[in-house]
């Protein structure tokens, strides 16, 4: 897309959000409600007004007493009520959550002369959501300030219920695959369809709101089979406040001379971040706002060749044209180098000893996006949006990072222009100098590039209505249009394979919801379709081109029907039931890789264009109940049946190779029950109980397992037509926090001293049972059922200090912080030899021999030095400890 057109369509959006102030965006905001009544009487007050203070948001209670206010962003607030001839009340600290109804009621005293001051009331949390019919982990901005390893969005959600991440740090949330889980910031999909993960990072410091919804998810969230990851940033506030942090680190790094980790030493691991918020000076309507974070995070790492540099700034601004119009402007902005370490690749190559032969990892994105609202009344709210979202990843070796591969040393191309070079065979080849046992030498470089990258504008509309107390609608559309582009070279042999495409499919949604919440009934009920036209033309038969032309890729579209019921049977216990159908657009990749229908390569893989969407079915009972005034229990039991995943199938063989394409036909089902015991925060003690029981079952556990595991294999070719344990079926997951907060006005003794108060402890700790691989014997040969061995259970503590010292008497403070990853260093094992069940044993030996030409002891003993560090892998262990130590002042 030219840069004149993207400026036509700033320009474009810009101009409606004058002249057609109607703007919303589904996902940022919740709904507080409540009922006003007399403290002597019991009997409810109508007409009294309610005020979100500091806003111009005010209503009033009907007849019933009875009040709504909807659209209110993910925060805190002041809400307050007045009514003549009543005392006037005012509730601190309401938290909205995204999506939810928040409950504020009032008991207000009736006085023939009313103070001068209003009567303020902290207002607690509602420990059971009565209204929330999904299964939803929610973290607010308060609770991540305390928590232990809040670096990554990942690292926060891991925490939850439902969730497993395997050995390549890829996340699952109820037995589904990677990258079937959705991210959203601020309302916005930042999700990268080449990766399927969050194409930008999230700031943890930057949040008002984190939740991960892992079932039952409403129509209006969709592009998600397992689970939806919402973000949210914080608002701008009426006064001017700031943080800025640093801290920095020290691990046990990994040495490749010795294959064993060392002490505890500094590893540039350090960071500066910082947010502003507060009134934008200059007049831009009633009440402008701002909100800036930004970070700057640097991690050497305990691997070597595996620092990592960030830089990421993000903004939110809020203003008001007029009291019924309110626009925001949302930006992100990322950029990250990291270095490659690959101990021992899929050819069991490694570099080792010449790392700087590894390669580099850079990646940009940014997002922008404009959205808002208008209130036509206090029950109606009209709106559109625009946003642009782009994220780009660039591999390549270090020394070459801005040469083309064309212009690689040792490139070269015959006459009919293909590669006859050296590029394999001077780079990617077992060193004499390390006996052939995998190890590279000198100036070789991992011969991979790879730059690909993808981008869409979207425009969204939107309705919401509270059509009465207890009806709330919601319906919008969105349309989305990418552009994809990837170029990648390979050079493992003599055929390298890579290649080249540019394509711009469409997605559209609408979807129709509606919120029926009684006093003793709610239900979430909506309606979702989605639309996906792959905008390509593809040989329908790569093998036979000749024969059949090149057809359009044929659009695909499906319908999501979703129910969500809750039923609060006593104040303390609340019952809920959802089922839906819930679909994916596949990767793009499976989409469009090698259309150009090229048969010649090894093992050729060809692309689909044609592919559905993939499917689950799933349903939930829950229970959620206070066992007492301070302790929670949560308990749901959940099903799921998931059909039409991406696989691989071969459909021809040429050459005496098999010619492989993507289609749908893998399938699966889960089942389990995620508990929660929670101990709510009163008082300085607070703590959770997570455990989750899983039977993650089907017949891949991704799409291409069955080109690398079955096609490419020579030993076991045929692949399974019946369910096993998938290589994420984790069957017990456990995480118990703790955390012991003290006042900033407590003093305590100790042994005669004082202790003084405002500081706190969080340790989190996690178990985890062993997750399955399948037997082999040495020769490749599998024995027994597939994924039939398991892995050693693992156990993790985390635990974060912290002490704030104010100042003055006031509100700013400095606050110092320990924070320890896996505090008691355990070698987790995660990675196992299939041959072997062993993490440093892959069951290679190098033995003497009564040739008289062949090695002696002294060389033998040395092939077995070097095949045991090519066997030791640190990958298959878990991070070691890491500590990191900061301050941080609050004003």
């Amino acid at each position: 897309m030219s840069t004149h057109n993207r400026m036509l369509q700033i320009y474009a959006v810009t101009a409606l959000l004058l002249l057609l102030p109607i703007l919303i965006m589904a996902g940022t905001t919740g709904k507080i409600a409540g009922v006003v009544e007399n403290t002597k009487t019991g009997e409810p007050v109508p007409g009294a007004t309610i005020r979100v203070d500091g806003t111009d948001i005010v209503t009033q209670t009907d007849i019933d007493g009875e009040y709504f206010i909807i659209n209110l962003a993910a925060g805190t607030y002041n809400v307050s009520v007045t009514m003549i001839g009543f005392q006037a009340v005012q509730k601190e600290n309401v938290r909205v959550l995204l999506d939810l109804t928040t409950p504020v009621e009032f008991v207000v005293e009736q006085v023939e002369i009313p103070l001068d001051r209003q009567v303020r009331v902290y207002a607690e949390r509602t420990p059971i959501q009565k209204d929330l019919t999904a299964s939803r982990s929610i973290m607010t901005s308060d609770r991540l300030s305390y928590m232990p390893n809040a670096i990554t969005v990942q690292s926060i959600v891991s925490n939850m219920a439902g969730t497993v991440v395997d050995k390549d740090n890829e996340l699952h949330v109820r037995g589904g695959r990677s990258g079937t889980v959705t991210y959203f910031y601020d309302g916005f999909s930042v999700q990268d369809p080449f990766a399927g993960k969050s194409g930008i990072r999230i700031m943890p410091d930057a949040l008002e709101e984190i939740n991960l919804t892992s079932g039952g998810f409403p129509a209006e969230y969709g592009e998600a089979l397992s689970g939806i990851v919402n973000a949210v940033s914080r608002e701008g506030t009426p006064e001017y406040h700031g943080m800025i942090k640093f801290y920095d680190g020290a691990s046990h790094q990994y040495y490749v001379q010795t294959g064993k980790f060392c002490d505890l030493t500094r590893t540039a691991n350090n960071a500066v971040s910082y947010n502003l918020s507060g009134p934008i000076p200059i007049v831009l309507g009633r009440r402008p706002t701002f909100f800036l974070v930004g970070e700057i995070r640097r991690d050497g790492g305990y691997f070597p060749h595996n620092e990592l540099e960030q830089y990421t700034q993000a903004g939110k601004f809020n203003f008001q044209p007029t009291p019924n119009v309110k626009i925001t402007a949302t930006g992100s902005y990322y950029r990250g180098i990291k270095e490659i370490y690959e101990h021992r690749d899929v050819n069991n190559l490694s570099y080792d000893f010449n790392l700087d032969g590894l390669g580099l990892l850079k990646s940009k994105a940014y997002l922008y996006g404009l959205k808002g609202n208008y209130n036509v009344s206090e029950k109606t709210i009209f709106g559109f949006s625009f946003n642009h979202f782009f994220t780009e990843t660039k591999r390549a070796p270090e020394h070459l990072f801005d040469t083309y591969w064309k212009d690689w040393p040792g490139y070269s191309e015959n006459s009919e222009g293909v590669y006859d070079g050296t590029i394999h065979l001077d780079n990617y080849q077992r060193a004499d100098e390390y006996y052939h046992t995998g190890f590279t030498y000198g100036d070789d470089f991992d011969p991979i590039y790879l730059k690909r990258s993808s981008g869409y504008d979207a425009f969204a509309v939107n309705l919401a209505s509270q059509i009465n107390k207890f009806n709330q609608i919601r319906c919008g559309a969105e349309y989305r249009r990418y552009d994809l582009f990837w170029d990648s070279k390979q050079f493992f042999n003599s055929q390298p394979y890579g290649e080249k495409y540019e394509h711009s499919p469409v997605y559209s949604m609408v979807y129709v919801q509606d919120k029926l919440e009684l006093r003793n009934f709610i239900v979430n009920a909506g309606l979702r379709w989605d639309y996906l036209d792959s905008e390509v033309e593809y040989w329908p038969d790569v093998v036979n081109k000749s024969l059949y032309p090149k057809v359009k890729s044929e659009s695909k579209s499906q319908l999501s029907p979703r129910i969500g019921v809750s039923h609060p049977i006593s104040e303390n216990s609340v019952i809920r039931f959802n089922y839906g159908y819930f679909f994916q657009v596949p990767n793009y990749r499976y989409m469009y890789t090698n259309l150009d229908g090229n048969i010649n390569s090894g093992l050729p893989l060809v692309g689909n264009p044609d592919l559905k969407a993939e499917k689950t079915i799933a349903y939930e009972l829950g229970l959620n109940h206070m066992l007492n005034e301070d302790v929670r229990f949560d308990v749901t039991v959940y099903s799921k049946d998931i059909e039409n995943l991406v696989s691989t199938k071969a459909i021809a063989i040429v050459g005496g190779n098999p010619v492989t394409q993507f289609v749908n036909e893998d399938y699966g089902s889960v089942k389990g029950v995620d508990i929660t015991l929670e101990k709510i925060a009163r008082g300085n003690f607070s703590g959770a109980l997570v455990y989750s029981y899983m039977i993650a079952k089907g017949n891949s556990s991704a799409a291409d397992e069955g080109y690398y595991e079955y096609i490419a294999n020579t030993t076991d070719t045929v692949k399974p037509v019946k369910e096993y344990p998938l290589a994420f079926d984790q069957r017990h997951t456990a995480t118990l926090s703790l955390d012991y907060r003290v006042p900033r006005d407590w003093k305590g003794e100790f042994m005669g001293a004082t202790i003084p108060g405002a500081w706190g402890i969080n340790v989190a700790a996690h178990y985890g049972s062993g997750l399955p691989y399948t037997r082999t014997d040495n020769s490749g040969i599998r024995f027994g059922s597939i994924n039939e061995g398991r892995m050693p259970a693992t156990y993790t503590v985390d635990m974060r200090f912290n002490k704030d010292i104010f100042i003055s008497g006031g509100d700013m403070f400095f606050a110092f912080f320990v924070e320890v990853e896996n505090l008691f260093n355990r070698m987790n094992v995660i990675g196992v030899y299939n041959n072997t069940g062993e993490p440093d044993d892959d069951g290679r030996r190098f033995e003497d021999t009564s040739d008289p030409d062949g090695p002696g002891p002294l060389t033998a003993e040395i092939v077995n030095y070097y095949y045991r560090l090519l066997a030791n892998d640190p990958q298959n262990y878990s991070a070691p400890r890491q500590i990191r130590v900061g301050l941080e002042f609050n004003f």
